[in-house]
């Protein structure tokens, strides 16, 4: 069991790194945009249509990679004024009860997004004209990968490797 905790592990940190990397990339490509729509419309008085819609699916994309990386990070809003009353060794089983929960509400969510995702891919998008499976997409996406992030939080508290240690969210995904 270690060992799949390991693997577990090495997968949650190369998708966190992933996240953290898309939401660099992301972040770049709309400032970018949204700084040449300004100038094209405002200075040369040639707007390009597509910007607005461009900027909008990234920032979709950000809010689902960002949410890996801050349950990584433990910066989701939560309460855990109750769970802190619990001695420590039945606080390690509410956390663990809490993250169960939290992996069934992501698989309906990811199932979900990929039934609006797959519905939605012969639509085109307005400006674009791009298959609208592509913004669907990261609300999947964005589930799957807190999925696994989650599942390895849960491994590495009874199973602990070496590759979890760079977490710091097993106690404060509450």
């Amino acid at each position: 069991m270690k060992r799949i905790s390991c693997i577990v592990n090495h997968l949650a940190n190369g998708t966190n790194r992933f996240a953290a990397w898309g939401l660099v990339v992301t972040g770049m490509a709309m400032s970018l945009a949204i700084f040449f729509q300004i100038i094209f419309r405002f200075v040369i008085y040639v707007p390009f249509p597509w910007s607005e819609e461009f900027a909008r699916y990234l920032m979709i994309w950000m809010g689902m990679l960002g949410s890996v990386v801050a349950l990584r990070h433990g910066r989701h809003i939560g309460v855990s004024i109750l769970v802190e009353q619990f001695p420590a060794a039945l606080q390690k089983w509410v956390v663990t009860g809490t993250q169960l929960a939290m992996i069934g509400f992501l698989s309906i969510v990811a199932k979900e997004g990929w039934t609006m995702a797959v519905f939605n891919a012969s639509q085109r998008s307005p400006s674009m004209e791009v298959p609208m499976f592509y913004p669907y997409l990261a609300i999947f996406a964005g589930a799957l990968l807190m999925i696994i992030e989650l599942t390895a939080g849960i491994l590495h508290t009874f199973f602990p490797t070496e590759a979890g240690i760079k977490r710091d969210m097993v106690s404060s995904t509450l």
